[in-house]
């Protein structure tokens, strides 16, 4: 029996049930576009400033770019106050071409202290009240679904996983992501997966489960004992896409064994080059082969000489340098 399936959230419907989470600094338009060619059903972008958006702030329209090849694809935004975020979400739905999302998805989980001091991210999560008027401001003000992205809560004597979920649901949220670590954790300890179970027999809309997911069988593990709709795949998926395929062919041939890529050296420093290439085109040489340098000596980490390889990368200050190094290793 299958445990791959397509997900119906509003008037969008899922790829699969694997979902690639919302990186801030890392998930950009080229790493989403590996993810989706990988196999994930839906994308998010970083997270994105409700207030930055309704100020038509520059950075933060180029946070939004959505291309095709990433689609299905999910803006997330953050921020605190309700009419600002429902003005953020009337201006997702309206925009059009590559600043359209498929879902907009409210960040309840960012402990970064300049989101939490602000009254975003986290810090919703002890405000079950104010959850759901921001979920009900950005369904009322778009014809997108909404989800909400959270954690277990702000601290061990704070967990309000379950409250948070009813609120969202109720406020009319189609789809609500836990990880279940508190805010205070960070990504310390172990992801506690019975969190996942509890809230998905309490709510009626889709539940996907999120931490810890490092190999393919963690995913069917996830699916079969929290009973949860989707995965979602964040860290695990850096510098290695190959998970992301893993995962998908684990779920659609399950009961079936889990099987792990092993990609050589050759097949690592081309989807290095490939991925280097994408983020060139979307933001230039200069800045693209300093971003790039956050990905692509993840994807060298397991070669032989690892350590000596990510040295010479990050001494690498133009395009094509990084180009010629990575067709070096190609070649060895």
């Amino acid at each position: 029996m299958s445990l791959l399936r397509e997900i119906r959230l509003g008037p969008v419907k899922t790829r699969n049930n694997l979902f690639l989470a919302p990186l801030a600094g890392i998930g950009d338009s080229a790493f989403r576009i590996v993810g989706a060619k990988f196999g994930a059903g839906l994308t998010f972008t970083e997270m994105v400033s409700a207030n930055g958006l309704v100020r038509r702030n520059a950075k933060t329209f180029e946070l939004m770019r959505i291309t095709e090849e990433e689609r299905p694809a999910a803006i997330q935004l953050f921020g605190s106050d309700p009419v600002v975020m429902g003005e953020a979400a009337a201006l997702c739905a309206e925009a059009t071409g590559d600043a359209r999302p498929d879902l907009i998805d409210i960040n309840c989980g960012c402990s970064v202290r300049k989101v939490m001091k602000n009254g975003a991210g986290a810090a919703l999560l002890g405000r079950p009240n104010d959850l759901f008027r921001i979920v009900r401001a950005c369904v009322d003000a778009s014809l997108c679904a909404v989800s909400v992205k959270m954690r277990l809560g702000l601290s061990e004597d704070s967990i309000r996983a379950v409250e948070n979920g009813i609120a969202a649901q109720e406020a009319g949220a189609s789809l609500v992501t836990l990880h279940p670590r508190t805010a205070r954790q960070g990504f310390s300890g172990r992801a506690r997966w019975g969190y996942i179970a509890l809230l998905k027999r309490r709510l009626r809309i889709p539940v996907c489960g999120n931490g810890d997911i490092t190999r393919p069988q963690d995913a069917v593990d996830m699916i079969r004992e929290t009973g949860c709709d989707a995965v979602m795949v964040g860290r695990g998926a850096m510098g290695n896409p190959w998970l992301l395929a893993d995962i998908v062919n684990a779920l659609q041939t399950y009961p079936g064994p889990a099987g792990e890529s092993s990609p050589t050296r050759t097949e690592r420093a081309s989807r290095a080059l490939e991925h280097l290439e994408l983020i060139i085109s979307f933001k230039g040489p200069e800045r693209g082969v300093c971003e790039a340098k956050r990905h692509i000596h993840r994807y060298l980490r397991f070669i032989r000489g690892a350590a000596r390889v990510r040295e010479s990368l990050m001494a690498i200050k133009t395009a094509d340098e990084m180009r010629e190094r990575l067709r070096s290793l190609i070649d060895e």
